[in-house]
């Protein structure tokens, strides 16, 4: 699984909310080169923007969110498009930048879709460096971000305090969308994972190729078998090889099949290839576990 870049930070403390704006550049646009000391947040409302941070070069439209992180520089392309976008400069000391898969997140969090516990412990933050949230989510966040955008004119110190907390609650609105979507796609890898397992358990004497997994499930049987293993931990014709032997075992110690109709009940294509895989597996020939 390829790691993604986030930004993550335990919640012991509130972000310095520093200020927020709005903007609109008209067509053609082209963001200025820049690094700062700050944490800076883009919500994308309208247009185009083609940006890079370091190596990474993203293409910002309507309702993109991207974070730029302190210390890293970061610069336009030239777009033939207008951009209208929100911006807030904040501090946090707890924030880092890491690379990690988001299974590795998961687990570290404890909430893989079948990890049977959740932690007591208070969860870092995990935020995307760049995500498009659901609409939904999305209004929320932009919500939020206008909300503070109005209220950064005001520089009485209750104001600033009341500016870190909304910026802390934009946060984990922003934090709280992406573990939903996260869970929500791992959910739905897993339960893929499991729809494939039961229809192999199903179909087993029939002959399974990957094209016909591909025609049932209309995915790419690569894709199928890397969630699959991921679930299971072994491949998909591997499973399917094991359960294939173990139901084999049932039929030969009933003792009312010939190996042969035995190979041919369970979609293996003649008695010799069914005797070599028993063997590989058992160690021992069919006719020898049935005598034994």
């Amino acid at each position: 699984m390829q790691p993604n870049n986030y930004i993550t930070g335990h919640p012991d403390s509130l972000p310095s909310f520093l200020l927020a704006g709005e903007v609109h550049v008209p067509a053609p646009n082209k963001h200025f080169q820049r690094t700062t000391k700050d944490w800076i947040i883009y919500v994308i409302t309208d247009g185009t923007m083609q940006i890079s941070e370091g190596e990474q070069t993203y293409t910002l439209t309507a309702g993109d969110i991207m974070i730029f992180s302190p210390d890293r520089c970061h610069f336009g392309h030239l777009t033939n498009d207008h951009i209208d976008y929100y911006y807030i400069h904040f501090q946090w000391e707890s924030l880092r930048d890491i690379s990690m898969s988001t299974e590795a997140y998961l687990q570290a969090m404890n909430r893989h879709p079948f990890s049977p516990e959740i932690s007591s412990r208070q969860e870092p933050l995990l935020l995307p460096k760049y995500f498009h949230p659901a609409h939904a989510s999305f209004r929320g966040i932009l919500q939020q971000t206008q909300y503070l955008v109005k209220d950064s004119s005001r520089n009485f110190l209750h104001q600033q305090k009341k500016n870190d907390a909304l910026l802390f609650l934009l946060l984990l609105h922003m934090s709280q969308s992406e573990l939903s979507h996260i869970l929500h796609t791992e959910t739905n890898s897993a339960s893929l994972s499991f729809q494939i397992l039961e229809y192999l358990q199903t179909n087993h004497s029939q002959k399974i190729t990957s094209a016909s997994l591909e025609e049932v499930f209309h995915h790419n049987f690569d894709y199928m078998n890397r969630r699959f293993k991921q679930y299971t931990g072994t491949t998909i014709f591997a499973f399917l090889e094991k359960y294939r032997i173990e139901q084999s075992k049932k039929l030969l110690k009933s003792r009312q099949f010939t190996i042969a109709e035995i190979a041919e009940n369970l979609g293996f294509c003649n008695a010799f290839y069914f005797s070599r895989v028993f063997k590989k597996h058992e160690h021992i020939t069919p006719r020898e576990y049935q005598k034994s």
